[in-house]
């Protein structure tokens, strides 16, 4: 990562509402220049810097420091790094005022006017608080500190800790998404929830309130047909109302057809609107018959890629929405049907595009990975606030906790990691019960909706073996080596459900002159072309394709990162080879025939 001296700003980056689910007209985008300062040695707060910073360069919010993008340099190994900035008066009057932060990682502290009003953990949760009793007249003066620690007891996915593999990425520490402000009434909509029954043809609207009320509910859906449907309830003192709404011949979410309704809800308190959000939902059901995944009813073959989700510039954080829905645009140009965002919660915008442009998504916590109890308690705390804040987008088609038992290692000895995940599971399926989840992705099967495993043999002989070997005895070694790992643990017998590769291939082609072969990361034998490049990709995916078990894969990878040169792209974003050839190959596997 590379860093400009000063800043050149033109005009507010990422100035797009950061959370499309669910709007309100009056907002206050705070992305740009703020004062910034490093605090290697962690004196800030001893030294009074929440009531202002003594030395501070600038950085533009919401990139990381040591970005491109941020221009603020930052060493890697700096663990504290503060912000600051003074806003003038806000051109609203409310009960409160909320101030959001789309992520920050890890651990943010929040001081309004010297007072502190909110403290979280957690690199990939919203932040919200209110800070309405802590602001004056004018002006009025914010400071943040993040701080992050080179721990693996934190979930922090390929972000390098202490101790680097060979496929983790340079970390990051700071404000990654982006942060404003909102004026909102004190009983107001917090979240919105959907789910919609197929056969009922029935759409329930979950309104998630910010206190216990006897408010009125109001749902509008709008339908195609330009008519609008109406429900309303009383919260009768609760914090969560459920409501329902008949649909006849309703136009189904499909990656063919990802059609959307628009959705208003009002709160109402003596025939007075008190509050109004717009959302959108996307109506399609998930569920599992005979071993096949249905959508809609109808099987679906999940051709999906591994997507990591970082980007030229801005390295965690995209520097533009377009760059956003770019990602969304190729995936599916290359004949994909779904994303399987890797180790990494990604910008509610993301999932706007996708739910817009029919892509379909599996969010994957980032993982820890050293058990302790400080895992379980960052790691459940997190989850549930993410699996809340997505669950309205239609795009997600899966929930997956963990991946390769990472933080799990020894499942099989120590019963109380094996809880820990089927525990997750649970606690997954009572938040949201519409969707799968795939509890640990990859092997070490305990508890789940599909059987996943991972495979990277680099002939299509040997992945067929593989598969054969492992369906006739799941608890059979995965892969060769120190460390085995079995397809499934004791008592545990997932043969009945539908199994899919979930990380395969990962053939390597250095484009990038600065990563010499040496040093890049890629599995098998390195084809020597872009030629030989296609005829590798064509023959692991003719093996998948002739495999009839699988119910559909995830390829490695989209992009390349860093040292890892396994990309379909470049990091730029350019196809290694043609991408109508590739396109032609990836639509094809799961057909049937074999491919050409």
């Amino acid at each position: 990562m590379t860093q400009s001296k000063r800043p050149q700003l033109t005009g507010t980056p990422r100035p797009e509402h950061p959370r499309p689910i669910l709007t309100r007209p009056q907002w206050l985008n705070l992305n740009g220049a703020w004062s910034f300062q490093t605090d290697p040695d962690q004196i800030g707060q001893a030294q009074g810097w929440p009531n202002a910073l003594p030395a501070p360069d600038v950085i533009i919010v919401p990139f990381a420091p040591g970005t491109q993008a941020s221009c603020a340099a930052c060493p890697q190994d700096c663990q504290a790094v503060w912000y600051e900035r003074t806003i003038a008066d806000l051109p609203w009057s409310s009960a409160e005022t909320l101030l959001h932060i789309g992520a920050a990682d890890h651990t943010t502290t929040i001081w309004i006017n010297g007072h502190q009003v909110a403290h979280h953990r957690g690199g990939y949760s919203p932040i919200t608080t209110n800070i309405a009793p802590f602001l004056r007249a004018t002006p009025n003066r914010i400071v943040i500190r993040v701080s992050d620690t080179t721990s693996w007891q934190q979930p922090r996915g390929k972000q390098a800790g202490d101790t680097r593999w060979p496929i983790d990425y340079d970390p990051i520490i700071g404000i990654w998404q982006t942060v404003w402000l909102e004026p909102v009434p004190a009983v107001r909509v917090s979240q919105v929830h959907y789910r919609f029954d197929l056969a009922e043809q029935r759409l329930t609207v979950i309104t998630q309130l910010s206190q216990h009320s006897d408010v009125d509910i109001e749902i509008e859906l709008q339908q195609p047909n330009g008519q609008p449907l109406y429900v309303r309830g009383s919260a009768k003192g609760r914090s969560a109302v459920s409501l329902s709404l008949g649909i006849s011949n309703p136009r189904l979410w499909h990656p063919e057809d990802p059609h959307l309704y628009p959705v208003r809800i009002r709160l109402i308190e003596d025939e007075t609107e008190t509050d109004c959000v717009e959302s959108y939902t996307g109506l399609r059901s998930l569920s599992v018959a005979d071993d096949k995944i249905l959508l809609n009813g109808e099987p679906v073959y999940l051709r999906g890629v591994l997507d990591q989700g970082y980007f030229p510039e801005g390295w965690y954080t995209a520097t533009t929405d377009s760059a956003l829905k770019q990602d969304v645009e190729l995936t599916l140009a290359l004949g994909f049907n779904l994303a399987r965002k890797h180790q990494k919660f990604e910008d509610p915008r993301y999932l706007y595009w996708a739910d817009r442009l029919g892509l379909m998504v599996w969010s994957e916590m980032p993982s820890g990975r050293i058990f302790s109890e400080a895992l379980v308690t960052d790691l459940t705390q997190e989850w549930t606030a993410l699996v809340r804040r997505d669950q309205a987008h239609p795009c997600i088609v899966g929930w997956v906790p963990f991946n390769e038992s990472w933080g799990l290692w020894h499942q099989s000895e120590r019963r109380e990691q094996r809880h820990f995940a089927d525990a997750i599971y649970h606690l997954t399926k009572a938040l949201d019960p519409t969707r799968p989840v795939v509890t640990n992705d990859g092997w070490e099967y305990s508890t789940g909706d599909y059987w996943t495993l991972h495979l990277y043999d680099s002939t299509s002989a040997a992945l067929q073996s593989r598969l054969a070997s492992l369906t006739q005895n799941p608890a059979q070694s995965i892969h060769d080596g120190p460390n085995p790992r079995s397809g499934a643990l004791a008592g545990a017998d997932p043969r009945h459900l539908p199994l899919l590769l979930t990380e395969c291939g990962g053939i390597g082609l250095v484009t990038n002159p600065d990563i010499g072969a040496a040093d890049a990361f890629f599995y098998g034998d390195m084809p020597q072309d872009a030629s030989a490049f296609l005829a590798r990709t064509a023959e692991l995916l003719n093996a998948i394709n002739d495999t009839s078990k699988l119910r559909g894969f995830v390829w490695t990878q989209l992009t390349d990162v860093q040292q890892e040169i396994n990309g379909l792209l470049d990091f730029h974003r350019n196809p290694k080879v043609p991408l109508q050839a590739l396109r032609k190959l990836i639509e094809q596997t799961g057909s049937g025939p074999v491919l050409q």
